[in-house]
């Protein structure tokens, strides 16, 4: 069994608790699945990566919802490009700092505020659990293919020792 069709199963198997999952708490299930997009897009996977994912979508979350209540002071339609020009400007420099050199987590988390029609906890909630979805399948598939890889060792271990 292949590495891809391995997570493909457990990631299937996980979206579908993932679905149920948010649906017991009435949280969007398209918010948790950004969260767990961001976990298969980071560089980094483990504790590391789900740590990173956390902290760029939050940050990400922070930046849009610094951008909605700044443009909200100035009321014009320059101040919401401006706004939005310079925050862009910190949440990609901000990879600077090692945790947060995921700037695709970043922009995900931002999208996720701008997306979720001021439901802010909901939408940092979602991103959050997302994430440790994201982690499950990936760990899961990875346990799954290994676990055929050994019992396709000791088959020819065995076969060969005949």
């Amino acid at each position: 069994m292949s590495l891809l069709f391995a997570l493909s199963i457990t990631t299937g198997i996980i979206s579908g608790l993932l679905v149920w999952f948010t649906g017991l708490f009435d949280i969007a299930s398209w918010l948790a699945f950004l969260g767990a997009t961001s976990y298969f897009a980071s560089p980094n996977k483990g504790f590391k990566g789900l740590t990173q994912v956390w902290l760029t979508n939050f940050s990400g979350a922070i930046w849009a919802i610094l951008i909605i209540v700044a443009s909200s002071y100035i009321n014009t339609d320059f101040a919401a490009y401006a706004c939005t020009a310079v925050f862009a400007f910190c949440m990609c420099i901000q990879a600077k700092v090692d945790l947060f050199k995921f700037i695709p987590g970043t922009f995900l988390g931002a999208a996720a505020i701008f997306s979720a029609n001021g439901e802010w906890i909901s939408a940092i909630i979602g991103l959050f659990i997302g994430a440790i979805f994201g982690f499950l399948m990936s760990y899961t598939g990875e346990c799954l293919h290994q676990f055929n890889v050994n019992r396709l060792a000791k088959k020819n271990l065995s076969h060969h020792q005949t």
